[in-house]
C-alpha cells in the first residue's frame, strides 16, 4: 500500500461529521488543556483547540465583518484520534474585537466529507453567500474535489447548497483543485481557483456564472509565470485603484538568495486591470507579501469605506509548533489595510489598531550607543522613527530577559543596506531546519519607521509605513518582557510612543 494512502486511511479512521456527536467530555478536556497554555496570544485570533489554518469567507456583512477560518478542533486527541473538520466563525463590528460563534460549517455531506477545505464570501441579496472546496477521496483513495457553496442568513443560520457547482477538476490539471474566491462584474460573478496542471505546475483558473449556480470555466489567467511551483493555493485578485492585484500561495518554490526561505510562500502580482473576456494580466515580477517566518494563504476583503483589508494565517503548513504541547496551533494575523505605493503592496495595521491602545508612553532617547530600555510587556505595540545617520548599525532586542541573553532581534544595517531578523535566541528552538535568520535589502539612509506589535507568542514588524513586513512566532521560555535598543559604530536618536494592548 503507498505511504500517502496509509496515512490517509488512519488519518479519516474515527470520522466524525458533527463536533456535537462527539463525547463532551473530550471536546472540554481539550479545551481546558488549550487555555492552560502560556503562549496564549491576548489580541491574535486563535482555536479553542485543534489546530487553525486558512482564514475562509472574509466578508461584510449585516454591519459585521465575518471571518471564518479552516479548524481541526481534535487534532492531538488519541486513543483514539478522533478527526473532524470545518469552518469556525468570527464576527466583529471594528475588527478587533471579535465575537465567537463557533462552529459554522461542518465535514458532513458527500460532497465535503473529508474536509471543508478554503473558500469565500459574497453578500447577495439578504444572504452571505459561501462556495469552497469539498475535499473527498473514493473507495480507490482517489481525491475527487467538489466546489460546493452554502448560505449565510441575517439571522446567523447556514443552509448547504445540494448541488455542487463544480464535480471534479476541468481536463488537463489534477485533483489538486481548490481554494474559490469569489467576485461580482457588472451583471457577472467570477470565481477564482488554484489547480495544479497535469505537467505538475501551478496555475489559476477563472469560472464565471450569470446565476451562482451554473459555472463555466473561462480558463486560465495569462500570467508570465507558467513554471513557478507546483501549486498554487489561495488565489485573491482584486483591484486597487487602476491597478490589478493577485496575490498566491505558491508550493514548490526553490529559495533564491534571501527570497522564498520559507517552506511555503505568500505574495503578489502587480499590473493592468484583469481583462476578463481574454483573461490577459499584464503584470510585474512576483514579490513576496511578508519577509518574516510565519505567514501563509491570505484573504482579502473590502470594508464598507473602500479599504482593502487582509487576513492571514499566522502560520505554515507541515510547521510544528510549541503550543501543540497543549492541543493547538495556529493564528491569524493583526488584520492589515493594503494600499500601493511605488509598485508595492503596502500593508498597515487597520486604524482601528487605536481601539486597543492603552497606557501610552512617549519614546524620547537621544545618542544612543549602549543598551537602552525602550518599553517591557507582553503585549504592546512601539511605534518610533529611528534616527541613525550617525550609526553604522542599529539591533532592537524584541521580547528579551533582563539579562538581554534571551531575545529576537531585529537589525538595521545602514552600512550593508539591510534589515534583520533572528530568532536564533528567541527561547524554545522552533522549525530550525527552515534556518532561523530572515535577511531583505532596504535603503537606509538617514532614518526608519517602524510600527511593531508584539503579542505574547508573536511580532508584526511594519519596516517604513508597510513597506515590508516581518512576521514571526516566538517562544519565550522566561519572562522576556522587556525591549531593548543599542547603536553600532555610532550614535542613534529614536522618538516615537509605546502603547499597551
Amino acid at each position: 500500500m503507498p505511504k500517502t494512502t496509509q496515512n490517509k486511511k488512519i488519518q479519516f479512521q474515527n470520522m466524525v461529521t458533527n463536533l456535537v456527536d462527539v463525547d463532551p467530555s473530550i471536546v472540554k478536556q481539550e479545551e481546558i488543556l488549550t487555555s492552560e497554555s502560556p503562549y496564549r496570544e491576548k489580541y491574535h485570533i486563535e482555536p479553542r483547540s485543534g489546530i487553525l489554518n486558512d482564514p475562509n469567507g472574509f466578508t461584510y456583512f449585516n454591519n459585521e465583518y465575518h471571518l471564518f477560518y479552516q479548524w481541526t478542533p481534535l487534532a492531538f486527541t488519541k486513543n483514539p484520534h478522533i478527526w473532524h473538520h470545518g469552518w469556525y466563525h468570527m464576527a466583529s463590528r471594528d475588527l478587533i474585537h471579535w465575537r465567537d460563534l463557533g462552529p459554522a460549517i461542518e465535514s458532513d455531506t458527500n460532497l465535503d466529507s473529508h474536509g471543508t477545505y478554503s473558500g469565500s464570501g459574497l453578500v447577495v441579496g439578504d444572504d452571505l453567500f459561501l462556495i469552497y472546496t469539498g475535499n473527498t477521496w473514493n473507495a480507490k483513495w482517489q481525491r475527487v474535489p467538489y466546489q460546493i457553496g452554502a448560505k449565510m442568513t441575517l439571522t446567523g443560520g447556514f443552509t448547504k447548497i445540494e448541488k455542487p457547482f463544480i464535480s471534479g477538476q476541468p481536463m488537463g490539471y489534477t485533483s489538486h483543485f481548490r481554494d474559490p474566491k469569489i467576485w461580482q462584474s457588472n451583471d457577472e460573478y467570477y470565481a477564482i481557483l488554484g489547480i495544479q496542471r497535469e505537467n505538475l505546475t501551478g496555475a489559476a483558473i477563472i469560472y464565471q456564472s450569470k446565476d451562482l449556480q451554473n459555472w463555466q470555466l473561462k480558463g486560465e489567467i495569462k500570467a508570465k509565470y507558467n513554471h513557478f511551483g507546483y501549486m498554487w493555493e489561495c488565489p485573491d485578485y482584486f483591484e486597487i485603484g487602476d491597478k490589478g492585484v493577485l496575490i498566491i500561495s505558491p508550493q514548490g518554490l526553490k529559495t533564491e538568495n534571501d527570497r522564498y526561505q520559507n517552506i511555503y510562500q505568500t505574495g503578489y502580482f502587480i499590473g493592468t486591470q484583469l481583462d476578463l473576456d481574454t483573461l490577459a494580466f499584464d503584470h510585474d515580477d512576483f514579490q513576496e507579501l511578508d519577509a518574516g517566518f510565519d505567514f501563509y494563504a491570505s484573504q482579502t476583503t473590502l470594508a464598507p469605506d473602500g479599504r482593502r483589508i487582509l487576513s492571514a494565517w499566522l502560520g505554515v503548513a507541515e510547521l510544528h509548533y510549541p503550543t501543540e504541547a497543549y492541543h493547538y496551533a495556529g493564528a491569524l494575523v493583526f488584520p492589515r489595510e493594503l494600499t500601493i505605493r511605488h509598485g508595492k503592496l503596502i500593508q498597515n495595521p487597520v486604524r482601528e489598531i487605536s481601539e486597543l491602545r492603552h497606557d501610552e508612553q512617549n519614546i524620547n532617547l537621544e545618542d544612543i550607543t549602549s543598551l537602552h530600555v525602550i518599553s517591557q510587556g507582553a503585549a504592546q505595540e512601539i511605534k518610533i522613527n529611528i534616527d541613525m545617520e550617525n550609526a553604522g548599525c542599529v539591533n532592537i532586542y524584541l521580547c528579551a530577559n533582563s539579562a538581554n541573553k534571551k531575545y529576537t532581534c531585529l537589525t538595521l544595517n545602514r552600512t550593508e543596506q539591510q534589515i534583520i531578523l533572528d530568532r536564533t535566541h528567541s527561547g524554545i528552538a522552533l522549525n530550525i531546519e527552515n534556518g532561523n535568520v530572515r535577511k531583505q535589502q532596504l535603503v537606509i539612509e538617514k532614518s526608519v519607521q517602524l510600527d511593531m506589535l508584539i503579542d505574547r507568542s508573536s511580532v508584526e514588524i511594519f519596516v517604513n509605513q508597510g513597506e515590508l513586513v516581518f512576521t514571526a512566532r516566538i517562544f519565550p521560555d522566561e519572562i522576556q518582557d522587556n525591549v531593548f535598543i543599542e547603536a553600532v559604530n555610532g550614535s542613534a536618536k529614536v522618538v516615537g510612543k509605546k502603547w499597551s494592548l
